[in-house]
């Protein structure tokens, strides 16, 4: 196995040699023999998750990125031998992991890490950390995908071995949404200086609307909140202080009138502070009774040096007292007041999810942004243009339906989302039986949906390897589905309607 591994890596001509990176390292022989292991089986079904997820990397990049976080970032791998889970590592100053000898639970902790704290830039420090431990997280989920789901002879979504089904499912969500080379340049911040965030935001607004934008954004920040804070006390703490604080504002700014008084008062008593400030600049003997005032005041250790040093401070002062000022007359310009208001209104409903972060109001909102990635979804379906793009939907739409929504559950068996899979499920396949992507099988359209849905929601890796084949017995009408010559899954459908001819084996989808 060893062996033969490893000679395809070579004609893959891969950058970094798995077998040179490993003999450089001090690994043990059965740390290195499970690293092997890990890599062939990814060899063999990362071409099957390829073809099922779609929107993923090529095979070499996908090896190359984990043989370079190995090489580079990875010194030491020891495993534990009881069932003690606190004591797992993964240590990126000491480039040190310690876990147990599971291969998906290693594969997650190299993916650990690599992995510094993404790039968010956005409307204030607390969402930043939260929508940055959501990234982080869903990255390294997504890592571990092709080994977890795929063996190389089937797909089956092990969501026991995910580490945070919600984490995962907003970051496949963002993948849907934007696609994962930008997310992967976002996560892995290629470069700090861009704004990804308000790229991220643009994005969706270009491609389905400004309302779609805001609600989705609303409810991947109140699902960060939700679920960072029920690992990080601190934060959950920080969030709410800060919450209390700005409710105030949010309340103020309601009435615009009061708001605006209170402003204009404010801003008064600035430009009074500047005019005895300035008094003080231009007087020296006013500049040393301040200097002895301040210094009467203050501990030894923060005294002020001199008088120079005081008239440089009260500069500083002057300056700052500017610019509360000028920000005090934007906000007296309509235009700017309404701006402001709605920034502290987004942030404050977002904000105040911390009052209600329960398992039952969470999932209400894992909900709520699927609903909204299925209209998404529906949008893209209905600008779909030719059979491949609508092909390359259909594979969504199939992958779509298989993500875990739960521990127990997949979105395709989520009740509350029914309706909106259905709507989207008969969308693509009415259109793609319209451009003759797919056949259409009988004249009845509940059961031609119902039987096509069926089929695409199979768990053939290739839909363009699915045939299908109609039989008549004394008893039943049976449609076998085949994946090329084997036989899948039998299912009844009834006789009267059907469109296409008994007995002969044809192809389910005609790209």
């Amino acid at each position: 196995m060893k062996d033969n591994f490893l000679k395809s890596l070579t004609k893959n001509n891969l950058n970094n040699n798995l077998e040179q990176v490993l003999g450089n390292k001090n690994f043990s022989e059965e740390t290195k023999n499970i690293l092997l292991s890990i890599f062939y089986k990814i060899e063999n079904g990362y071409d099957d998750y390829k073809t099922v997820k779609r929107n993923t990397y090529e095979k070499k990049e996908y090896i190359q990125k984990l043989i370079k976080i190995i090489d580079k970032d990875c010194d030491k791998i020891s495993f534990l031998k009881n069932k003690d889970k606190s004591k797992e590592v993964v240590s990126r100053e000491n480039k040190e992991i310690v876990c147990y000898p599971v291969e998906t639970g290693i594969l997650y902790s190299i993916a650990k890490i690599q992995k510094k704290n993404v790039v968010v830039k956005c409307f204030d420090d607390s969402l930043e950390k939260a929508f940055s431990f959501i990234l982080n997280t869903g990255n390294n989920i997504n890592i571990v995908e092709p080994l977890r789901d795929f063996n190389g002879f089937s797909w089956n979504v092990s969501a026991r071995e995910i580490e945070d089904i919600n984490c995962n499912l907003i970051y496949q969500n963002i993948i849907f949404l934007v696609g994962n080379k930008f997310v992967d340049k976002w996560v892995n911040s290629y470069n700090s200086l861009i704004d990804y965030f308000e790229i991220f935001q643009t994005k969706i607004e270009e491609q389905y609307g400004k309302k779609m934008k805001q609600d989705i954004i609303s409810d991947i920040m109140k699902l960060s909140i939700m679920i960072y804070s029920k690992y990080n006390d601190e934060f959950r703490n920080e969030v709410t202080k800060k919450k209390e604080e700005i409710e105030s504002l949010y309340f103020d700014m309601q009435d615009t009138e009061s708001y605006l008084s209170k402003i204009s008062k404010q801003k008064k008593q600035k430009e009074k502070e500047i005019r005895t400030l300035d008094k003080i600049l231009n007087d020296k003997e006013l500049l040393i009774d301040e200097y002895e005032k301040r210094n009467e005041k203050l501990p030894l250790e923060k005294k002020i040096f001199s008088v120079r040093v005081l008239k440089n401070t009260l500069k500083e002062e002057r300056k700052q007292l500017l610019l509360e000022i000028d920000e005090y007359n934007s906000l007296m310009k309509p235009r700017e007041f309404a701006k402001k208001r709605d920034a502290i209104n987004q942030k404050f409903e977002i904000l105040l999810c911390i009052e209600h972060n329960t398992e039952d109001t969470l999932f209400e909102t894992i909900i709520h942004l699927q609903k909204n990635i299925l209209k998404c979804l529906n949008k893209k379906i209905k600008n779909a243009s030719d059979k491949q793009e609508l092909l390359e939907l259909l594979y969504q739409y199939r992958y779509y339906n298989y993500s875990p929504i739960t521990v127990k559950k997949a979105i395709k068996d989520e009740q509350k989302l029914q309706k909106y899979l259905e709507k989207v499920g008969k969308e693509i396949i009415q259109k793609s039986i319209d451009i003759k992507l797919i056949l259409e099988i009988t004249e009845d359209t509940k059961l031609n949906y119902k039987i096509i849905n069926d089929i695409v929601l199979s768990k053939i890796i290739s839909l363009e390897d699915i045939g299908i084949k109609i039989t008549n017995n004394k008893e039943n009408t049976i449609l076998t589905i085949f994946d090329e010559d084997i036989e899948d899954a039998e299912m009844k459908v009834e006789k009267k309607g059907l469109k296409i001819r008994f007995n002969k084996k044809i192809k389910f989808i005609n790209v």
